[in-house]
């Protein structure tokens, strides 16, 4: 088993301040949440939820005692954006956390315990997300951390919870980066769950390959060529990149490849030079719904004939649709990790939440309901929790990672020797496909989840 000494913080780390003391004494810090908050995040949530959330304490987090010692049930710190720009998608991810959590306790909770959630501000910063993370651990004292919206965010707190050894599973992140971090500094305290941006380019090859075999709608096309449009960011150009490969493994020929800035709304020379080319499918990657709703209605007005128009992630935002209204009809959009129902319903997990809020659950909610139960299953396979807060990294990490795959909200959760979860297949965490239809996402792609059948009328 791999060591994890050039992580430990001298001894006076939490987990090995557990083992002398057996207490939850909270080691004071000055920690608190910084900056104004900015940016929107790399395309890993797929939610616009209302409610702004205060990111704040326990108070938030329900439970008793004030954790880590032996009396007191599982204490696990929960940080996302919870004010700023992403605040919509932090709360629609805290009332998922919420969701779960009581839905252990109601169970019996971990080790006839309940558990507690401790909720921290991100604010979209990666100082204030390290702030937050700090302030978890050091003075809210809790055994475990959860959350995690951002990738940049998420970087940053990966080497607060490695110096204080202290286990973390990141819920939403998408970035391959972190990934290379945790193997690279050996931070075996961290695992990944939401799949890599690799998996969006993935599963557009596998559904192009399916339609094309299928004849879904305009399919089968002839000459099998396609127009690539990605918004100027680190998270779209990947993408776009990710794509060309793919498409090359199944023999489509790219014919444009087009950046497009994210504050841009006016496509229509863009879409006029594209449409004189007379691709097969015109496909776009932007994470702004004001530019994803327009680049949808300019392509139904710009005369394309017999062309599928597929869009990456931000079509699945609802301010997007509304934007493109029914120009958006019968379009494609995929996400890397959405809400898988079969699962989500044999749990009790949908009844929950229509339970406690109007709100539809989108995924963001799913993965931190998911989230909350994965950590909380893991921890039940010690025999105590006093068992769990002693364990070394090393034990945290193989009963981790030789768990049988647990069925959560976006598909099976299992995670690999490199510490991301297993993606890419129903059996998996798979990338859904949705078709619009009327405002609406329409989980059509794959088959073995679908919900919807593909509505061929508007072809």
């Amino acid at each position: 088993m791999r060591s994890n000494d050039n992580t430990k913080s001298n001894g006076d780390s939490r987990r090995a301040f557990l083992k002398t003391t057996g207490a939850g004494i909270a080691i004071a810090s000055v920690a608190g949440c910084l900056g104004n908050g900015g940016g929107n995040g790399n395309g890993g949530g797929n939610g616009n939820g209302g409610g702004n959330g205060n990111g704040g304490g326990n108070g938030n987090g329900g439970g008793n005692g004030n954790g880590g010692g032996s009396g007191d049930g599982l204490k696990i710190g929960f940080y996302n954006p919870f004010s700023g720009p992403t605040s919509n998608i932090g709360e629609q991810k805290r009332i998922g956390a919420e969701m779960s959590r009581d839905m252990i306790n109601e169970a019996g909770g971990v080790h006839g315990q309940d558990i507690e959630l401790v909720f921290g501000d991100s604010e979209s910063q990666p100082s204030s997300g390290r702030n937050a993370v700090n302030r978890l651990i050091q003075q809210e004292n809790v055994d475990v951390i959860g959350g995690g919206f951002h990738s940049d965010v998420a970087l940053a707190t990966v080497e607060v919870t490695a110096q204080h050894d202290v286990p973390q599973i990141i819920d939403e992140a998408v970035s391959s980066a972190i990934v290379d971090k945790i193997n690279e500094q050996e931070l075996w305290n961290v695992f990944k769950t939401t799949p890599p941006s690799e998996a969006y380019a993935v599963g557009w090859r596998k559904l192009i390959n399916q339609f094309q075999e299928e004849g879904t709608g305009y399919f089968p096309y002839e000459d099998q060529t396609i127009a690539l449009i990605g918004e100027d960011t680190s998270y779209g150009l990947t993408i776009m990149d990710l794509m060309g490969s793919e498409l090359d493994e199944i023999g489509w020929e790219i014919i444009s490849e087009d950046e497009v800035s994210l504050d841009a709304t006016d496509f229509t020379s863009l879409l006029s030079r594209i449409q004189s080319n007379d691709p097969d499918v015109v496909w776009a990657v932007q994470t702004s719904s004001s530019g994803a709703g327009n680049l949808t209605r300019q392509f139904a007005e710009a005369g394309f004939e017999e062309t599928h128009f597929f869009h990456n992630y931000g079509l699945t935002i609802g301010d997007a649709l509304e934007t493109a209204g029914s120009a958006a009809d019968g379009a494609f959009t995929m996400l890397n990790a959405g809400r898988v129902d079969s699962l989500l319903e044999e749990q009790g997990a949908l009844e929950a939440w229509n339970e406690r809020t109007d709100l539809d659950m989108t995924g963001s909610a799913a993965l931190s309901y998911q989230n909350i139960k994965v950590i909380s299953e893991y921890v039940s396979s010690f025999e105590s929790l006093e068992a769990f807060r002693s364990a070394s990294v090393e034990e945290w990490e193989s009963t981790v990672l030789e768990h049988d795959p647990i069925p959560g909200g976006t598909g099976y959760i299992s995670y690999q020797d490199n510490h991301q979860a297993a993606w890419g297949s129903v059996d998996t965490q798979p990338a859904p496909g949705y078709q619009v239809i009327d405002q609406e996402l329409n989980l059509v792609w794959p088959s073995e989840i679908a919900t919807a059948e593909i509505d061929t009328s508007v072809y």
